[in-house]
């Protein structure tokens, strides 16, 4: 699953929609048969709704909170806001036309096009169909933004994350758990918990009540270095995330335990479902 550096750099790249207007909108056969179906495949409205929500409205601007990604689109009459989830295998392409999508999974896969003014299209494509894409008229309408932590690069991030770990509610799970608790920290998944981890010597099985507020310090900065060295790697792929543009990132070739077989320091890296997913740790170098 993409995580925030991933959906940060998304972003980055997909600024090149912005001032152009969505024209006209197309939805896949799948979105429409899960639609009929009664299970709100992709789009998470009923479809008329939505072609009717984005269609003929302006991009003025990209952003991103946590792993969720928004376009503000705006007409003569309202903005709403567009957001967008790319789930475990979701990407967006801008481009001129589906040929141009370099990997056939992603070709055939693709589920909204969104038609713009200056000839391109915006592209959502969806491998496993396990992404989303709403419109609402408020980000603070949307309980999953409005339930989560602050960015990791901001002010406040440092004392509500250890606030937050520290919580009645949070002391008695293990700290991989609460590291994905995007109410705690936003945009770490199972590969940044790992490596984070790891970074800073902690356990994922620990609890998170009995570590110490100088390793929980020494923990959050490591979630912004591994973020920061991600962003500076392209992301990570592992299979299915690529950018606008069809890249790959490099940061998977950083990686020092997940899913590694020996740790920097040759150890043996142990594997355990944590929280619902396989984490690699280091039972020496970690405790």
């Amino acid at each position: 699953m993409p995580e925030l550096p991933e959906v940060e750099l998304v972003k980055r790249e997909l600024k090149t929609v912005e001032n152009l207007t969505i024209e006209a909108v197309k939805v896949s056969d799948k979105v429409i048969e899960g639609h009929n179906a009664g299970k709100l495949t992709i789009v998470k409205e009923p479809v008329d709704i939505f072609i009717e929500n984005t269609k003929n409205m302006d991009i003025l601007s990209l952003g991103r909170r946590g792993k969720y990604l928004y376009f503000i689109l705006q007409n003569d009459r309202h903005v709403q806001y567009l957001i967008g989830h790319l789930g475990m295998s979701g990407a967006f392409f801008h481009l001129n036309s589906l040929d141009e999508i370099v990997e056939y999974n992603f070709k055939v896969h693709w589920h909204v096009i969104f038609y713009l003014s200056d000839g391109s299209m915006l592209v959502y494509a969806d491998i496993r169909r396990f992404g989303e894409l709403r419109t609402i008229d408020k980000l603070g309408d949307f309980l999953p933004v409005v339930r989560m932590a602050p960015e990791y690069d901001s002010i406040e991030a440092k004392e509500y994350f250890l606030r937050a770990v520290k919580h009645s509610g949070n002391i008695s799970k293990t700290i991989k758990a609460v590291l994905m608790d995007s109410t705690v920290v936003t945009g770490v998944g199972n590969i940044y918990a790992a490596e984070s981890l790891y970074a800073a010597k902690i356990l994922p099985t620990r609890k998170a009540g009995n570590i110490s507020l100088k390793r929980l310090e020494t923990l959050f900065q490591a979630i912004i270095d591994v973020f920061e060295l991600s962003l500076a790697q392209g992301g990570s792929t592992i299979s299915d995330y690529r950018s606008s543009t069809g890249g790959s990132g490099e940061m998977q070739n950083k990686f020092q335990v997940y899913q590694r077989k020996t740790c920097p320091e040759g150890h043996d890296i142990t594997t355990k479902v944590i929280a619902g997913r396989n984490t690699f740790y280091c039972t020496k170098c970690q405790r």
